[in-house]
């Protein structure tokens, strides 16, 4: 397994203008030791050809893999028009995916308005659509498990919706923090993991985060065969710059074990 780090884990200094994009990828290489990242959509802004291709510059300049665009949309809204809209996002920023050499393109099942049950057969139909323009592109997306009451709250959730939507193209993005059953949801998933979020939330003074036992994840993850990346994804008040280093010392003891 490989380590990388999500932008979103440094989100205060780049959403507040204290450090740019590119800065934070010389940060992650040369700082932290990295091999690989994960952007946040809104890290990047507006894909403009300019931009992307200072961005993918920036990482090779700097020899890291873009793992994964960790893309925003939400398939759970009540209105055709607003969930074609999303669909239709989704497809270009597939192409951002591509532009940039990303691994990955994550998409979220989403958040239903109103009752979910009455949501989840659009929502089921709007993954279709998209997996099938990922297959033609040859686009691997990963889906995350993203509960905050949204459509993928347990192992339970992953496994209907990957049955139902039955596409080559999207697997699981595993985030070891957001199932409501947390351990026992992440035994279920592990060997249908794609891509891995490593969540910290307060990072203790020993690297380890009090919410999610990342020793035993590492565990799972090995017995389930997983070779992939583990991205950390730090999200708390400490300031990433010194929240994240001591997640990641920690990490590297836990995934070698």
């Amino acid at each position: 397994m490989q380590l990388a780090c999500s932008s979103e884990s440094y989100n205060d200094d780049l959403s507040g203008g204290r450090l740019r994009l590119a800065d934070w990828l010389r940060l992650c290489a040369e700082d932290l030791g990295l091999a690989g990242v994960e952007l946040e959509d809104k890290h990047i802004g507006a894909p403009t050809p300019e931009r992307l291709t200072e961005v993918r510059n920036a990482a090779a300049r700097y020899g890291l893999v873009i793992v994964n665009i960790a893309f925003m949309n939400n398939f759970g809204v009540a209105a055709a028009a607003a969930r074609r809209a999303e669909e239709a996002r989704t497809r270009d920023w597939m192409a951002v995916s591509q532009r940039l050499g990303s691994r990955f393109l994550r998409t979220f099942a989403g958040w239903p308005e109103g009752d979910r049950a009455a949501r989840w057969p659009d929502m089921i139909a709007s993954l279709r659509s998209v997996c099938g323009e990922a297959e033609r592109l040859k686009v691997r997306l990963v889906m995350e498990n993203h509960n905050h009451g949204g459509f993928v709250q347990t192992s339970a959730d992953v496994l209907a919706i990957l049955d139902a939507v039955r596409s080559p193209a999207l697997g699981l993005l595993l985030d070891t923090g957001n199932y409501l059953d947390g351990l026992a949801s992440i035994e279920r998933t592990a060997a249908l993991a794609r891509h891995v979020h490593a969540k910290f939330s307060r990072v203790g003074p020993d690297g380890r985060d009090a919410g999610v036992d990342h020793d035993t994840v590492a565990a799972v993850l090995r017995a389930a065969g997983y070779d992939g990346w583990v991205t950390v994804e730090y999200e708390g008040p400490e300031p990433g710059r010194t929240a994240v280093p001591r997640a990641l010392a920690y990490l590297r003891q836990a995934l070698a074990s």
